[in-house]
C-alpha cells in the first residue's frame, strides 16, 4: 500500500523510458493502450455520467454561452474536485479518531495539502476518491485497513460529493458568463456613445468650417465679382 512510492516509481520509469528513445516507445505504447482500454471499460460501467447532463442543464436551463460552458465544464470535471477533497479530509480525520490518534497541526496541514493535490489528480469516476484516501493515510502514518469502513458508505457519500463538484463547476461557468455579458454590454455602450457624439460634430464641421464649399447654382456667379476686383487692383 505504499502509494506514494508507486507514484514516484511511475514518474521515474516514465522519464527513463523517454530517455531510451525508440527502444522505450514500445513499452510507452503498451501503457497508453492499457490506459485507453481501461477508460473504455470505465465508460461501459458508467451509465448516469454527469458531464453531458451538466452541459445540457447549464446551456438550456441557465442560458450560459456554449463557448463558456464547453470550455469550463470539462476542465472543472477533471480538476475541480472540491467535494472529493472535503470527503477525503473528513474520512482521514474520522479514521484518525477511530484509532485514537491525536492529529497535530503538521498532520492536519499534510491532510489539507495531500487531499487538494490528490483530488486534482483523481479520476472523475465513481469511488475514485477512495483510493486517494490511502495516499493521505500513508502520509500521516495511519493504517489503511480502515478503508473498508469508507467503502461501506461510499456509494451514498459519492453522490453528495458529485453534487458539490457539479455545483462548483456550474457556479464558475455562470460567473464567467455574467462577467462576459457585462463586459460586452459595456463595450457596446461605449461604441454607441462614440457614434452618437460623432454625428453632430461632423454636421457642425460641414456648417461652420470655412474650408468647406457648398455647391449651389449661384456659386460661379458669386465668384465673378471677386475675380474682377482682384484684376482691378492689379
Amino acid at each position: 500500500m505504499n502509494i506514494l512510492g508507486l507514484v514516484l516509481f511511475a514518474l521515474v520509469l516514465g522519464v527513463a523510458l523517454k530517455k531510451l528513445g525508440s527502444e522505450g516507445e514500445e513499452l510507452i505504447r503498451f501503457f497508453n493502450s492499457l490506459n485507453e482500454a481501461t477508460m473504455v471499460l470505465v465508460s461501459w460501467i458508467m451509465c448516469s455520467a454527469t458531464l453531458p447532463s451538466m452541459i445540457k442543464c447549464i446551456e438550456e436551463n441557465n442560458g450560459v454561452d456554449k463557448r463558456i460552458s464547453r470550455f469550463i465544464l470539462p476542465i472543472g470535471a477533471t480538476v475541480n474536485m472540491d467535494g472529493a477533497a472535503i470527503f477525503q479530509c473528513v474520512a482521514a480525520v474520522f479514521i484518525a479518531q477511530l484509532n485514537n490518534v491525536d492529529l497535530n497541526a503538521g498532520q492536519i496541514f499534510t491532510i489539507l495539502v495531500t487531499a487538494t493535490a490528490s483530488s486534482v489528480g483523481a479520476a472523475g469516476v465513481p469511488a475514485g476518491g477512495v483510493l486517494t484516501i490511502a495516499i493521505i493515510l500513508e502520509a500521516i502514518g495511519l493504517p489503511t485497513r480502515d478503508l473498508s469502513l469508507i467503502l461501506a458508505v461510499d456509494w451514498i457519500v459519492d453522490r453528495t460529493t458529485t453534487v458539490v463538484n457539479v455545483e462548483g463547476d456550474a457556479l464558475g461557468a455562470g460567473i464567467l458568463h455574467h462577467l462576459n455579458q457585462k463586459t460586452s454590454k459595456k463595450g457596446g455602450q461605449e461604441l454607441n456613445e462614440v457614434k452618437v457624439e460623432a454625428v453632430p460634430n461632423s454636421k457642425s464641421e460641414e456648417e461652420t468650417s470655412p474650408l468647406v464649399t457648398h455647391q449651389n447654382p449661384a456659386g460661379p456667379v458669386a465668384r465673378a465679382p471677386e475675380l474682377e476686383s482682384k484684376e482691378s487692383v492689379l
